[in-house]
């Protein structure tokens, strides 16, 4: 378990340092010693390591990842930018597990993945914008209206192989963009300007005040939702790997 310890507590120091760094020249440094430094690890059989720790205790380190992503939070706690670009990462994350079922266990080549991240987003954003539908239940019918959609693409995809599978997602990916840009509903190229979402009557868009001296950032309150999409998205997608649907995803691949 240590060397998987190390390795995120280096992570999350690393990432820390990389956020408050503002100086191009300094990113840059950072970057490349990022990169040395991976491939000393590798050359030296410290990610063979690293990589047994998290396959012998998932979950203890799950939790210190956790605990790692909110001292990260905590340490930019008034800073919107950095923020939200860590808002950004997880949410990023969510889309890519859903690219990792589909291509790292299932062997389907998708490149409409935008494309469903996209609908999920733009059916909130209208929801939250056009109806009174409360914000809670919002965020679960894009997700479902996505997967709705998916299922349907995965008719013509079935129906090919190869490249030709590939083709039809790129064919939707690119209706789908068009369908947006010449949308003035949905606001064209500009996307649309949402309202903040608002649970239980706690506003996001409003910062956090602790005690009236302190004032956090209102992206904390997205920061928390974004964190429990990418947890729950994670933990679903390990337990479809280890059932039957994962084996008939592997069976997929594999055929």
């Amino acid at each position: 378990m240590l060397p998987g310890f190390f390795a995120l507590a280096l992570v999350t120091v690393y990432g820390i340092v990389l956020l408050a760094a503002e100086r191009q020249a300094v990113i840059i440094t950072l970057l490349a010693l990022a990169i040395l430094a991976v491939l000393a690890a590798q050359r030296l059989g410290v990610l063979e390591g690293v990589g047994r720790s998290f396959a012998e205790r998932e979950d203890a380190l799950g939790g210190l990842a956790i605990l790692g992503a909110v001292a990260t939070a905590a340490w930019f706690y008034d800073n919107h930018f950095v923020l939200l670009l860590v808002n950004s990462v997880l949410v990023y994350a969510v889309a890519t597990l859903g690219l990792n079922l589909q291509f790292g266990y299932a062997g389907v080549l998708n490149f409409a993945g935008a494309s469903f991240f996209g609908i999920g987003a733009y059916t909130s954003s209208v929801l939250l914008t056009h109806t009174a539908v409360p914000h809670l239940l919002v965020l679960p019918i894009g997700g479902f209206l996505a997967a709705l959609i998916g299922s349907l693409l995965v008719v013509p995809v079935l129906r090919t192989r190869g490249h030709y599978a590939a083709v039809v997602t790129i064919a939707f990916a690119l209706l789908f963009k068009t369908f947006l840009e010449v949308n003035d509903v949905l606001g064209g190229p500009q996307g649309m300007q949402v309202p903040g979402m608002k649970i239980l009557g706690w506003s996001f868009n409003d910062n956090i005040e602790l005690g009236g001296h302190i004032e956090l950032s209102f992206y904390l309150n997205y920061f928390a939702v974004s964190l429990l999409l990418l947890i729950a998205a994670f933990v679903l997608v390990r337990r479809l790997e280890r059932s039957w649907i994962g084996l008939n995803l592997d069976a997929l691949r594999l055929d």
